[in-house]
């Protein structure tokens, strides 16, 4: 599902719609600071056409936000045709994409809504100089799908430019790695104006250099090569065609066009973490805080994540079935012959229905299901009952050094214990699925706690188990919503922003608070020297730094 806004420089929402495909008609004026955003749930590609003048593009988004400011003043006339933004009816279309599109071969190169100095979204073009920084030079202007080489200037005759200079270099980032086979360039062709390159090199992220010349044309000049991976594609070692006095002249670029296919990431392997030192957690980074315990990206088309963490040797993985049907197996790093042979598993689905097989014994799993299964058992597959609607199995497991039987608790079946209190704002009701009280298991406990409208925070006050360890999943979030999670010890305590369906994890040594921008789930899983609920050590609010 995609969400479509337009924000005003103030915050306020002007538009906004939704759905898998949305081709909408905003009508009122553009004003300075609008901005449109497009929020993705869930493969990080969207076709986009902010504006009827633009070419339709394919952006890659790995954060799942795409924001456009709207274009104004001189860089609107540069770049972008005289009736782009103007008026007051606007055209927005915008939808999902199928993976063979996606990942098929295509011109992955194109762009028409990249920015200048954005390196957020891609394809994204950069260039190390820009022509007196003029948006009629700008480097977006090469890859917009605009081809009119015989003339200079502003819009459709926009290209970039860099000047009196042999040193230049332009780069086409995709933003993750591609298969690219074929390169054309269009060179301006304002003759006698303009000169053109006569050659430049073609180089790719490992480094590797194909040399390319270039005659006096306008037209397209396509360099094929053998299939190619790399996140980049970058025109260096330009030379000019030089004046009669061996001055430098102006040469431009008016197109680059690359040809090939995104590589589908597959998370089938096992992400393995080491365990932490809290003395050393002090003095992390934000960026390396998240990679030592945030997990994102648990659920994508027909592919298992999983996250092996030396903290307790908890696995946490995800799973969404669209059409196959997912096996879970054991890797290198289990050293196992079959998943369970030393370990136990807990599952809640958070999709929509699915069906997950044990040793060929069928357990349907309805919406918020969950699913206890023991050691020993051989074959587990999953897979959704409706494509449109598909089945998220969220998974944890942990070593188990005893045998229990196979157990499904749907959610009625949960034992429940009501929380808090409005005036705390932490009004919740845990819902026990993997519990001592509901039924047997080795050392996992895992259930859901779901937080009543009104309330924000979870496990507030705070506490840490050194016997136990904790990940938490947080759920039932909007595409703008977020979690700040506490984690860290009492007297240094940390952060990190946490968006819907994503993982955490907390060490023993660690508190596991958070509060959100509205209530929210989170499934909480547990494992190490005991499942004594009481076994913990409290920490009084007026004691957090």
């Amino acid at each position: 599902m995609l969400s479509l806004k337009l924000i005003s420089e103030n915050g306020d929402v002007r538009f906004h719609a939704h759905g898998k495909e949305i081709d909408e008609v905003f009508v009122g004026e553009y004003l300075p600071g609008d901005k449109i955003r497009i929020e993705l749930d869930d493969a990080p590609f969207v076709k986009m056409q902010l504006d009827p003048t633009l070419a339709e593009s394919i952006v890659y988004v790995p954060d799942s936000i795409f924001d456009f400011v709207i274009p104004f003043g001189h860089e609107r006339y540069a770049c972008y045709g005289k009736e782009a933004f103007e008026g007051e009816s606007h055209r927005l279309k915008v939808s999902e994409i199928d993976e063979p599109e996606i990942y098929g071969d295509r011109l992955i190169s194109r762009n028409s809504h990249d920015r200048h100095n954005l390196p957020k979204y891609f394809p994204h073009a950069v260039a190390n100089f820009v022509t007196r920084e003029d948006p009629q030079f700008f480097e977006r202007n090469a890859i917009d799908g605009v081809i009119r080489p015989e003339n200079h200037g502003d819009y459709p005759y926009h290209s970039w430019g860099g000047g009196l200079r042999e040193d230049l270099e332009y780069e086409l980032h995709f933003g993750t790695e591609c298969e690219v086979t074929e390169v054309k360039v269009y060179l301006r062709a304002d003759f006698p104006h303009d000169t053109y390159w006569k050659e430049a090199d073609i180089e790719f992220s490992d480094g590797e250099k194909i040399h390319a010349d270039f005659v006096k044309t306008g037209e397209g000049q396509v360099i094929s090569f053998p299939p190619k991976k790399t996140e980049m594609v970058k025109l260096t070692g330009f030379k000019q065609m030089r004046l009669e006095d061996g001055a430098l002249s102006f040469a431009a670029l008016t197109q680059l066009e690359v040809t090939g296919h995104y590589i589908k990431k597959e998370n089938k392997g096992m992400e393995v973490r080491d365990a932490s030192n809290a003395k050393d957690v002090k003095y992390y980074t934000t960026d390396r805080l998240r990679e030592e315990f945030h997990i994102a990206n648990l659920f994508t088309k027909d592919n298992i994540r999983m996250v092996y963490s030396h903290t307790d040797r908890i696995i946490v993985i995800g799973m969404m079935p669209i059409k196959l049907e997912l096996k879970l197996e054991a890797g290198k790093e289990l050293a196992a012959n079959y998943f369970l042979e030393r370990r136990e598993l807990g599952c809640i689905n958070i999709g929509g229905a699915g069906i997950i097989t044990v040793d060929g014994e069928v357990y349907e799993m309805n919406p918020r299901d969950g699913i206890y299964v023991g050691r020993g058992h051989k074959d587990l597959t999953f897979k959704s009952v409706d494509e449109s609607n598909p089945a998220k199995f969220y998974i944890t497991s942990c070593p188990a050094h005893t045998e229990y039987p196979t157990v499904k608790i749907d959610i009625t079946k949960a034992r429940k214990v009501p929380c808090g209190s409005v005036e705390d704002c932490n009004k919740r009701v845990i819902n026990q699925y993997i519990h001592p009280e509901v039924m047997k298991s080795c050392q996992l406990a895992m259930g859901l706690t779901q937080l009543d409208v009104g309330s924000n925070w979870n496990t507030m006050p705070c506490h840490t188990h050194d016997r136990r360890m904790e990940v938490y999943l947080y759920l039932d979030m909007g595409p703008n919503d977020a979690v700040f999670h506490m984690m860290g010890e009492a007297k240094e305590t940390r952060h990190i922003v946490m968006h819907n369906e994503e993982a955490v994890i907390s060490p023993s040594w660690s508190i596991h608070s958070g509060v959100g921008t509205k209530n929210y789930s989170f499934i909480w899983a547990m494992c190490g020297e005991n499942q004594e609920f009481d076994d913990m050590d409290h920490i009084e609010t007026k004691e957090l730094r």
